[in-house]
């Protein structure tokens, strides 16, 4: 049954125009992150464009997990020009087309060792910080937009090719992006085919900043509160991760996971990022999910030497 809302006709809304290129002040950032899970292959990763202000960008992708040996990383760093938007965006092996604005995207990495070729199609409007009524926290950007989808894709590892179908979550920010200043942040998806929620949990300056959405019956609504339980391994790793979201409508969604594949990342001298790929339930339905633990490095080598008996 379609219930609507406020916020879901703003999402419908959402202008076309901030699918592409945005003109930033200086030392802005624009990214668009693709997280790929495919639990059935024992892989996951990213394909990530950046780009900077002053046109500098970079292509990442990643792919990790318990079906590679070792995690693969291939990265590409240059110019682009100022006409190239993100249409047809291509940085070395990469390239990103958006076909529909918030619908459709085409995403390809030809790479030495990574090959990919794919179709994003999205399973909800997007949801876009600004919309929340405290905005988006403005040293983590002048806006984002959260989004889930499906995705059929083909994917070759190595010269191994495998088929690539699932659900894909894209994040595209733009604007200031000052990792330091979390403290620390849970950065949380879970989607199935009739639901999505999305939990991005920050605590900065000693306040707790929270932003997301329950997309389910075609309503989107945000998030008003979300109680997290995660257990962690000797590594201080998240290896499940439960959540309890309640919307502004006072519904109730409950998400069991597990971590089928993790990976640390240095994006930023200041934080060290944990990610988690997950396989996950959502109320009885199946599905797939990511999740993000940002830890200041300093805190993150303290607290790791005593998390088996205290975490």
């Amino acid at each position: 049954m379609q219930n609507t809302s406020a916020l879901t006709q703003a999402c419908k809304d959402f202008p076309a125009e901030h699918a592409f290129r945005h003109r930033m002040a200086a030392g802005g950032r624009e990214s668009l992150a693709h997280m790929l899970m495919f639990p059935e292959h024992g892989i996951a990763g990213f394909i990530y464009p950046t780009v900077l202000t002053d046109g500098h960008a970079k292509g990442r992708a990643t792919l990790f997990g318990p079906g590679l040996a070792d995690p693969v990383h291939e990265q590409i760093d240059g110019p682009v020009s100022d006409s190239q938007n993100f249409d047809d965006w291509h940085t070395g092996p990469l390239r990103m087309s958006v076909r529909v604005p918030h619908e459709t995207v085409d995403l390809s990495w030809s790479g030495s060792r990574i090959q990919f070729d794919g179709r994003f199609e999205a399973l909800h409007p997007p949801y876009a910080f600004s919309l929340h009524p405290d905005g988006n926290p403005p040293y983590y950007g002048d806006n984002r937009t959260e989004q889930h989808g499906r995705v059929a894709a083909r994917l070759s590892v190595d010269g191994r090719a495998l088929g690539a179908n699932g659900y894909l979550i894209r994040d595209h920010s733009w604007g200031p992006r000052i990792w330091g200043l979390n403290q620390h942040y849970k950065w949380f998806h879970a989607t199935t085919e009739t639901c999505s929620i999305h939990v991005f949990e920050m605590q900065s300056f000693g306040r707790r900043q929270l932003r997301g959405f329950l997309y389910r019956d075609g309503r989107m609504e945000h998030v008003a509160e979300a109680a997290f339980d995660y257990r962690f391994d000797a590594q201080m790793m998240h290896k499940a991760v439960d959540v309890t979201v309640t919307d502004t409508a006072g519904r109730v969604a409950r998400v069991t996971s597990t971590a089928f594949a993790n990976i640390q990342l240095e994006f930023d001298p200041m934080v060290y990022l944990n990610e988690a790929a997950l396989t996950l339930d959502i109320d009885g339905e199946r599905g797939t999910g990511w999740c993000e633990f940002c830890w200041n490095r300093d805190y993150f080598r303290f607290a790791q030497e005593h998390v088996q008996r205290y975490g």
